[in-house]
């Protein structure tokens, strides 16, 4: 389908996020931006009161969209906006989208360099002072590639059971879900492979040296996404139970990146940690990226803001990643279906399960061995600092002391 052959505006901008979730070329990013265009401009009965391809910098229109004045409802209108607003910011274009996003109410924006990110890191150069300043860590070569490809047998194919059991989707989202495991079981041994990985991370010299609250670990709790290359996750705090009843948060929470292949291939936005804790007044002054690659592991501190940008331009695959937080104490919530914090499955195991706790095939001797050089190919990489995370939306540093409610800052997903 193309911008003429949509028979209205609704259709064309389905068919836009549809092509944008699935592109691989750069004729599939035009498609994308000419449906867009198309379905913002289109006429029904009045002329659009705002034209967010108008790349003027004038002030916008005080008159909201409503209803009939471009084929789409509003809700439609807003977020057919904020895609389009997204794919300008990503591609070089921040000013073009500064009329629209102002006419739909929004003040400030995640900074250039966020949503059009740069595309490397480089191995760590920061002084010890500055290393321990930043609230993440990025650990390289975390994972061997037997382990490696255990957990893509788990988590990379969209048809696996973690994700078909689960009911899992991206858009519109499906339900969090996450299991939690008690450190006194993991010790056991009863968990298998997946018991081993989260004692590699829990004792790895190089997490406990930046975070020394780490060793108070009582519960680890886990979740994974498999997302398309294009698709974020908004900026949140990790927080018991998602919040509800208080929010308390992890020691630290991590990220391994279940990709192989060539770096600059691999699909998926960079994380973002910014210094932003749920407790401050004012918006994130510093922000921290990590860009998806093979064997990575990111750490930080459970009390932060962070994100996932969506992935600009196109790459092939997914995003998969796997997501241990490590509590101090935590309420595993027992009950029927899907939900957080649930315990981990144990006596008759789903498939998943199954494949996660079975032990890697190697002897005793083999895994002791293993244990005493299992870091000895880990490295530390700088992740690409940001000296702001938030923008005007003329691609100022937001210097302002009071917060903005949260639906007037553009984050893009």
């Amino acid at each position: 389908m193309t911008e003429t052959e949509a028979k209205t505006p609704q259709e064309a901008i389905k068919k836009a996020r549809e092509i944008w979730l699935h592109s691989t070329t750069q004729s599939d990013l035009d498609e994308v931006e000419r449906l867009y265009r198309w379905a913002l401009s289109s006429k029904k009965n009045i002329e659009p009161v705002s034209d967010i391809n108008d790349a003027s910098d004038s002030e916008p229109p005080q008159k909201k969209a409503k209803k009939g004045q471009c084929g789409l409802d509003r809700s439609d209108y807003i977020s057919a906006s904020e895609k389009f607003a997204l794919l300008l910011c990503q591609s070089g274009r921040c000013k073009k989208a500064k009329k629209g996003l102002a006419s739909i109410g929004f003040t400030c924006r995640l900074a250039k360099r966020v949503l059009d990110y740069p595309e490397e890191s480089k191995a760590s150069s920061q002084t010890d002072l500055k290393r321990q300043k930043a609230p993440c860590t990025i650990v390289d070569n975390f994972l061997t590639q037997a382990e490696l490809e255990r957990l893509q047998s788990v988590f990379e194919s969209t048809t696996a059971s973690y994700w078909t059991i689960h009911n899992y989707a991206v858009e519109p989202p499906s339900p969090y879900f996450s299991y939690v495991l008690s450190l006194d079981q993991i010790e056991t041994d009863r968990f298998g492979f997946v018991g081993r990985l989260i004692q590699k991370v829990l004792h790895c010299p190089l997490l406990t040296a930046k975070f020394p609250q780490l060793p108070n670990t009582r519960y680890i709790e886990m979740w994974a996404h498999n997302r398309p290359h294009a698709s974020g996750h908004q900026l949140h705090f990790d927080s018991d139970d998602e919040g509800r009843g208080g929010v308390r948060n992890p020691i630290i929470s991590t990220i391994l990146y279940i990709a192989d292949g060539d770096a600059d291939e691999i699909a998926g936005g960079p994380s973002i940690v910014t210094n932003q804790k749920l407790s401050d007044e004012k918006l994130a002054s510093k922000g921290w990226m990590s860009l998806p690659r093979p064997c990575r592991l990111v750490a930080f501190d459970g009390r932060y803001l962070h994100g996932v940008v969506p992935g600009k331009g196109t790459k092939h695959g997914r995003r998969v990643t796997l997501m241990f937080a490590f509590w101090d104490d935590i309420k595993i919530r027992r009950g029927l279906g899907q939900g957080s914090a649930r315990p981990f499955p144990k006596n008759v195991l789903p498939p998943w399960a199954s494949q996660l706790t079975e032990p890697m095939n190697t002897n005793t001797d083999a895994a002791k061995a293993d244990d005493h050089n299992q870091y000895k190919n880990c490295k530390t990489t700088e992740p690409i600092e940001l000296d702001r995370v938030y923008e005007t939306l003329e691609g100022k540093a937001w210097n302002k002391r009071e917060m903005p409610a949260y639906d007037e800052v553009f984050q893009g997903f």
